[in-house]
């Protein structure tokens, strides 16, 4: 009981810091729209990384790497939602190439197209923020049929991961610092 405990809080606590990078990225795209509109000459590639960021990072996290894959293995409860998970992630990276295409046309052809960039940034946004609501809906399923015993596995795994993470962190820290 007590690993699904901490393999619950650890879920939730994930999907609290996606909530809040998520906000992060939302709050700079908005900014980037205002500033956008009546612009021709901005540089866009600092959007398209963080967007691109965030989607990696998305697929890095732990409801991603263990909660889905139990869940199909254990499960047919939440056959649709996982389509449903598939399909957003799916949509979130064909929108990222769009979206480039769409800032490359604007800039050859100028402002009048930045109204159609302005609405697939929104669009991207509106999927990033649809993803991670469904993922928070996999996680209270989760928490209802995964069985105490994989639990343990599941925590086992997650702890493993951030060790092999938090290493990998640091590891990257100290190449930066060199």
């Amino acid at each position: 009981m007590l690993t699904a405990t901490y393999s619950i809080v650890a879920l939730k606590l994930e999907q609290e810091k996606a909530r809040w990078n998520f906000s992060a990225l939302h709050r700079y795209v908005a900014n980037t729209i205002k500033s956008l509109q009546g612009s021709s000459g901005m540089d866009f590639e600092p959007l398209l990384n963080r967007l691109s960021q965030f989607e990696q990072y998305c697929h890095q996290r732990k409801v991603e790497i263990f909660i889905i894959p139990a869940m199909r293995k254990l499960t047919h409860e939440a056959d649709s939602l996982l389509d449903e998970l598939d399909s957003l992630s799916s949509v979130s990276l064909a929108m990222l190439r769009v979206l480039r295409e769409k800032l490359q046309e604007a800039l050859r052809l100028g402002v009048n197209k930045m109204e159609e960039v302005c609405r697939a940034l929104e669009l991207c946004c509106t999927n990033f923020y649809q993803r991670l609501t469904k993922e928070e809906e996999l996680v209270e399923i989760a928490e209802r049929v995964i069985p105490g015993e994989e639990w343990f596995g599941i925590a086992a795994s997650f702890l493993s991961h951030d060790a092999k993470t938090g290493r990998a962190a640091a590891m990257h820290v100290v190449d930066e610092e060199e």
